[in-house]
């Protein structure tokens, strides 16, 4: 990785950071610019405008997620496979924990602050759930069941780094403590075995 390379990957870490904690509107690329330790003119040799460096904070942190799925999608379809897609996109997620508190701001915000860069990918990831909840997990017509079981692992996946404070708070230790992780790992495998087992909704 170039020196230019290096600093591009500074300046998505912090806008990142500023964006999870303010928001797109709120953050100012006075604030990233200094959290990355460059002059403010400098973002512009990296990135176009505030709005390409937050399409580029998305891009950066869920790109990778998408082809995982991509190729789960199109490979031998059980459960195991997707235990391990589970595990695998967790280990994406530490990558980029603030990512996971920009999509639930945008869930949260979506009626009277819609921000369309976010939901556009949520729109995505929800579609990459009904596809592999139809190829890997169960097969119904129960479209209410379907889409709690996508909110279902959403909100276990995703949550679990937008409430790392809180897990630090009641463990004393980082969210992305290999034993945590771990643990959250096998909450999630708990969670999609439990799916085979609900009954389709009548």
């Amino acid at each position: 990785m170039n020196k230019g390379q290096r600093t591009a990957h500074r300046i998505l870490d912090a806008a990142e950071a500023q964006f999870a904690q303010r928001g797109f509107g709120a953050a100012s690329l006075r604030d990233i610019a200094a959290m990355a330790q460059i002059q403010q003119p400098g973002l512009y040799k990296h990135f176009s405008s505030k709005e390409d460096l937050y399409r580029q904070v998305y891009e950066r942190a869920l790109r990778p997620l998408t082809e995982l799925m991509d190729q789960i999608i199109a490979g031998p379809a059980d459960m195991p496979v997707f235990y391990e897609l589970t595990d695998r996109l967790t280990d994406l997620l530490a990558i980029h924990p603030n990512i996971s508190r920009l999509l639930i701001r945008a869930v949260i915000s979506r009626d009277f602050d819609p921000d369309e860069i976010a939901l556009g990918w949520l729109s995505q990831l929800v579609d990459y759930g009904r596809r592999l909840n139809a190829t890997l997990v169960v097969r119904n017509d129960d479209a209410n069941l379907v889409a709690l079981q996508i909110v279902a692992v959403f909100n276990t996946l995703f949550g679990f780094f937008w409430s790392s404070p809180l897990i630090e708070t009641l463990t004393g230790q980082p969210a992305v403590d290999p034993k945590l992780m771990d643990c959250q790992k096998q909450i999630l495998r708990q969670l999609v075995m439990g799916f085979d087992k609900q009954p389709a909704g009548g």
